[in-house]
């Protein structure tokens, strides 16, 4: 009867998700990494998935919480590095896809990171359960310094989309960190991966996450959010985390017990399991930074990377220095908002405004009949041919009629806070692919006739359905002119006359600043920096060069225009 029992009791066993079967690639160390390293190789997306459905897998069995299964998980983690990382630049480097595809890859990236994270705190809840008595008791250390980690990517990639933290992890976190210092090993240093370039530990990690949360205040690009985290690489070490305060010294705190990031120091309550830090010499370390870029250093030898901008380094230098100054010198509102609730007409794009400023302006005599866009097709004929031919023409003549206030390009939105400096506004964002920190926006009230430049600046996801916006009107009154350029380098010719001067002006808009100084708004396609170009469309022609940009983002670049002699 007992041999029986065990032959049944052993059959039950192999169909269990985790049993020892033939056909569990995870059932041993030995066949777990047998299985990774049979993954596909040229199939990024493939490998993924693969390694998605068995953590998955292995999390729908998290009572067996043996030195082996944490061996595996340990070992799929390590193997789906280096597909994450193919994934997330993959992102990343495409700021322009579709809201599906995007919606997509973010899930993909996303999903992998919750299940790593779901894993690892299953074990290290059972080691704070059990007293110390766990199996895996030499493995904890190592397994929470990765477990904060990767909360951390979780927290950051929910900020790469706009998106409140939610699913507690906040909560998960600080119990993970508390966990770590109750165990006394919370400044130990190792390295997480075997392939890690540097050593951390969990107070540094953790302090790190803490940092860019305070760093993103929903107005930086998520290729900014990114960059800020592996600058922190550098910087987490200037800090340490004090259980009493100091006012004089401590600018920033976190609540233990709160399901919330950090805040500043404000009124720390004694009966609260409280953390606070200080970051002047952090501060201290980023205006050093400043100085030598102002100076010629590189930003790769200032541990910056070496594929971002100076102009750009120096501007998110700024902005990290006001959101991790102290209180009284933090960055304030320029004015303050007033509630109201009123409906607004919104267009974005360059093209798209272009052609509303035109529809108004139609009267004035511009001398190009295709400014209100500038297809390549038509481009190309005028090379080759030196006029725009009959078909592109007809091809593009839907795209060239005259828009209105009633076009599909113009949208309704309800505005519900006001300043001098802009509007607040939450929006349905199903159908709004185009809604991204630093989009190109131009907004009047829905019965006026004069549009108003705006950016979005602040993006902050309710839900899939809506998002809070903030837009920062431009002060200045944008006109529409023509650029028309001077010279060409180009000797193509088509039956011995030289056609390369008869190029269509590019349509750009002219803003001119209380004092004086003029700046241009044009695609960043056209962008050369020293082109010289005539201006037609203001009271007289003029001619500028393109000078530094003032600011670039999704297909518009802001420039100092800089006046030439003709």
């Amino acid at each position: 009867m007992n041999i029986l029992a065990d032959k049944f009791a052993a059959r039950l066993f192999r169909f269990k998700p985790f049993g020892k079967g033939a056909d569990d690639p995870l059932s041993t160390l030995k066949s777990a990494t047998r299985w990774a390293d049979n993954l596909p190789t040229g199939d990024t997306l493939k490998s993924q998935h693969a390694v998605l459905k068995e953590v998955k897998r292995f999390n729908e069995n998290l009572t067996e919480l043996t030195k082996n299964r944490l061996s595996v998980l340990m070992l799929m983690d390590e193997k789906s590095a280096t597909l994450q990382d193919t994934m997330v630049r993959q992102y990343l480097r495409n700021p322009r896809m579709s809201r599906a595809v995007e919606r997509q890859s973010w899930h993909n990236i996303y999903a992998l990171y919750w299940e790593l994270a779901r894993a690892y705190h299953a074990f290290i809840l059972d080691f704070a359960y059990s007293a110390g008595k766990s199996p895996n008791e030499s493995l904890i250390p190592l397994i929470t310094l990765r477990a904060i980690h990767i909360f951390g990517l979780l927290l950051k990639w929910r900020a790469i989309r706009y998106l409140q933290s939610g699913e507690r992890i906040w909560l998960r976190l600080h119990n993970l960190y508390r966990i770590a210092e109750n165990e006394g090993f919370h400044q130990r240093k190792q390295k997480a991966y075997p392939d890690d370039n540097f050593e951390s530990s969990c107070e540094s990690a953790y302090l790190r996450i803490l940092m860019l949360n305070l760093a993103n205040s929903g107005t930086l690009y998520p290729r900014q959010i990114d960059l800020v985290d592996s600058w922190l690489e550098n910087w987490h070490e200037t800090m340490t985390l004090e259980r009493q305060v100091n006012s004089s010294i401590h600018n920033f705190a976190i609540d233990l017990s709160a399901d919330h990031g950090p805040r500043r120091v404000r009124n720390a309550a004694d009966e609260k399991p409280m953390r606070f830090w200080s970051t002047a010499a952090l501060l201290e370390q980023l205006k050093n930074i400043q100085i030598a870029i102002r100076e010629g250093t590189s930003t790769a030898q200032l541990g910056l990377t070496d594929n971002v901008r100076t102009a750009e380094s120096i501007e998110l230098l700024e902005h990290l220095q006001r959101q991790w100054s102290a209180l009284s010198s933090r960055e304030q509102r320029r004015h303050p908002r007033e509630p109201t609730k009123h409906i607004m007409d919104l267009t974005h794009g360059l093209g798209n405004i272009i052609s509303q400023i035109k529809s108004v302006t139609s009267g004035a005599k511009l001398d190009n009949p295709y400014c209100i866009s500038m297809p390549y097709a038509e481009e190309d004929d005028v090379s080759v041919y030196g006029f725009i031919t009959e078909r592109t023409l007809k091809r593009t003549e839907s795209k060239n009629s005259m828009p209105s206030a009633n076009s599909p390009d113009v949208e309704s939105w309800v505005m519900h806070d006001e300043s001098q400096s802009g509007y607040g506004s939450v929006v349905e964002t199903r159908d709004k692919d185009w809604l991204r920190v630093g989009t190109l926006v131009a907004t009047k009230p829905h019965a006026a006739r004069n549009w108003r430049l705006g950016v979005i600046r602040r993006l902050s996801r309710i839900s899939d359905e809506s998002s809070s916006v903030g837009i920062e009107a431009l002060s200045s009154t944008a006109r529409l002119v023509m650029l028309h350029q001077t010279s060409s380098s180009s000797a193509y010719t088509v039956d011995g006359f030289d056609n390369s001067c008869v190029r269509l002006p590019l349509a750009s808009l002219w803003l001119e600043g209380d004092d004086g100084a003029a700046t241009l708004i044009i695609d960043s396609a056209h962008f050369q920096p020293g082109k010289v170009f005539e201006v037609q469309g203001l009271a007289k022609k003029q001619f500028v060069s393109l000078g530094y940009p003032i600011e670039r983002s999704e297909g518009w670049m802001r420039i100092k225009a800089e006046s030439v002699n003709s």
